[in-house]
Formats: C-alpha cells, sequence, structure tokens
C-alpha cells in the first residue's frame, strides 16, 4: 500500500491550539505527505495571524472559507487533498506519534476495513477515558462508536459523499460512519490510547449536540430508517443482540422506531 496521508483540520478561532497540534504532528513515526488546515470563516485575529505564520511552512496549505462548521470545513478540505488516506484531526486534538504507523499496519492487513482510530485520552477541562467500538454496521446502530479524528480511505470518503453538510449540531461523525458501513466496511479501534482529545467550554458536543440530541438522532434514523427497519427485523428474528451494552431494551426501541417509521408521531 503506498501509504500518502493528507491531513486535514478544519479550524474555528483555534488558533492558539495549532502549533502544538502541528508540533505533535511533525513527530509522527510516518510523516504525513501533506497537512491542509481550513479556515472555517474564523473571527479571531489572533488565529488570522497564527495561520498566517504556518502558511510559510511548505508541508501546510491553508485554505480559507466562509463558516459552514465542522462538516462542510472536513468536505473542503478532501476535496483538496493529494493523499489516499485522509487523518481528520481537530485543530485542538493530536494523535500518539505511532497512530499513523499502526493505522497504516491495519489497513494493510485488512483491506475492509475503511477507517481507523484508537481508544481516546481526554485532556483539559476533563479528563478521561474512552473506548469507542468500531467494527461493522450493526455496532452504529443506537450510539456512535468512532470519533471524527481517524484515518480514513479516501477512496471511500469519496464513495459516500464526505460529511452530511446539513448536520450542524452534531453526530455528524456517527451518520458518515453509518454510510461507510453500511458499504460492508468496517472501522477498526486500535485498543490503546493513541488520540488526545482536549475537553474546552466551547465543546460542541457539550453546547450544541447535548441540547440538541433528539432532533439530531431523529434525523438519522428518518435519513436511514430503511436500515434501521431491516437491521432491527434481523436482530429481532436472529434472537442476537450486537451491541450487548445499550441502556434500552431491543422491544422498546423497535417499537419506538416502528412508531417513528409509521408515521404515528413526528
Amino acid at each position: 500500500m503506498n501509504a500518502l496521508i493528507s491531513v486535514v483540520i478544519p479550524c474555528f478561532n483555534d488558533g492558539q491550539y495549532l502549533p502544538e497540534t502541528i508540533s505533535k504532528l511533525k513527530q509522527q513515526t510516518i510523516q504525513p505527505f501533506e497537512i491542509i488546515i481550513v479556515n472555517d470563516g474564523s473571527t479571531d485575529t489572533n488565529t488570522i495571524t497564527i495561520l498566517d505564520e504556518l502558511a510559510k511552512d511548505e508541508l501546510i496549505q491553508i485554505l480559507h472559507k466562509e463558516n459552514g462548521r465542522m462538516s462542510a470545513a472536513r468536505n473542503f478540505g478532501v476535496k483538496h487533498a493529494k493523499g489516499n488516506l485522509i487523518a481528520a484531526l481537530d485543530a485542538d486534538d493530536y494523535f500518539d506519534n505511532r497512530f499513523f504507523e499502526k493505522s497504516i499496519a491495519v489497513m494493510q492487513a485488512e483491506p475492509s476495513t475503511a477507517v481507523v482510530t484508537s481508544y481516546i485520552k481526554l485532556f483539559g477541562e476533563q479528563t478521561g477515558t474512552s473506548k469507542p467500538r468500531g467494527g461493522n454496521a450493526f455496532n452504529f446502530l443506537f450510539s456512535n462508536q468512532c470519533p471524527a479524528c481517524a484515518m480514513v480511505r479516501k477512496a471511500v470518503w469519496d464513495q459516500v459523499g464526505g460529511y452530511d453538510e446539513t448536520m450542524k449540531l452534531g453526530y455528524e461523525d456517527w451518520e458518515f460512519y453509518i454510510r461507510i458501513t453500511n458499504l460492508g466496511f468496517e472501522v477498526n479501534v486500535i485498543p490503546e490510547y493513541l488520540l488526545h482529545y482536549r475537553q474546552t467550554q466551547k465543546s460542541t458536543l457539550k453546547n450544541f449536540t447535548h441540547p440538541n440530541r433528539a432532533a439530531i438522532i431523529e434525523y438519522i434514523v428518518e435519513k436511514h430508517k430503511d436500515w434501521y427497519a431491516a437491521c432491527l427485523v434481523k436482530l429481532i428474528d436472529q434472537k442476537q443482540v450486537v451491541y450487548t451494552e445499550s441502556r434500552i431494551a431491543y422491544p422498546t426501541i423497535w417499537k419506538m422506531l416502528k412508531n417513528r417509521l409509521l408515521g404515528k408521531y413526528k
């Protein structure tokens, strides 16, 4: 596998974190082919100053666009990427220096793997850990099992059409992985803490996703209602519990989704 890694980093007023993020990228045991930073309409003058300084680095390409939030910024960056692997990364997060090397090894060994991520270590205003499951489509039925920060085959990114740009409140990564796994690809999670995920007051998850969780889930279910129905019928018929830690019983979930799909409530 000829691994050319394009790192795509959306940035909206997060310039203060970029020098550290770039420094960590340059410590990777396998170096990226290019680093693309998408300035998503930043209004912070300090961010603009830092971007101008980073633009002097031949490895880094700075793209400017009007603010469209994360989905649009990631897609915009990928459209300009020349590598065959996309390392999606947020401006304030970073990967362990072995992440690229380990991810490429997984993709070389597993052609059915389209996405590679790892266990997550939280830092900043909140600390802790997270262990996403990854896996096939069934594991993405009821929750997201892969963060946005991950390595993705560009051919697969292009095949599914990238992120849904209408999703501006969060969970766009969950919906993205639903479409990828629906094609028969899998998401591999390296069981090591190789992704460092910064917690700040401006977190999208805290400020936008959690307050709008019900509406976002309704959008995802409506968009993929045929798939949800088919999967749940299969699970019930085969009496299989693929996602064993779901807090809601499958019959209850099925009843809720069935009512939604039949239009019994809006």
